[in-house]
């Protein structure tokens, strides 16, 4: 590893990027990233100590989970817009029960309607009461 890639790292670091994204744009190996950001702990901030999404500085507590957004909002928006990473492991197609569209649902969930509009028009009549 360069000097130059040694500066870039702990730059990026500082700026709240990933090892693996730090890692891609250097085209270094992961595990060669993260040992070298573990040794120069004092020149960059911990893993996730930025927001996801807007970059803002989080405070951890100890013996607690690290936190990866500052606010329920950001981390909204952050999945909203990263769709694509998300576990897809048990997706399945089903059919809406009440306006027969299709739409998919993950994991163990029995879910029988596509949204909660469709669910209460089902339950309790078009008007939302019984």
């Amino acid at each position: 590893m360069t000097d130059r890639q040694k500066r870039d790292i702990l730059a990026m670091r500082d700026r709240g990027q990933t090892y693996a994204a730090i890692a891609g744009k250097l085209g270094l190996p992961l595990n060669t990233v993260k040992s070298y950001c573990q040794r120069s702990k004092g020149n960059h901030p911990a893993e996730g100590s930025f927001c996801r999404n807007c970059g803002e500085p989080l405070a951890h507590s100890a013996k607690v989970r690290q936190k990866s957004f500052c606010c329920n909002h950001c981390r909204n928006a952050w999945w909203n817009d990263h769709r694509d990473q998300l576990n897809h492991r048990d997706a399945r197609t089903q059919m809406c029960l009440y306006c027969g569209c299709d739409f998919e649902t993950f994991g163990k969930r029995r879910q029988k309607y596509c949204c909660h509009a469709c669910y209460i028009a089902d339950r309790y009549g078009e008007g939302g009461k019984k």
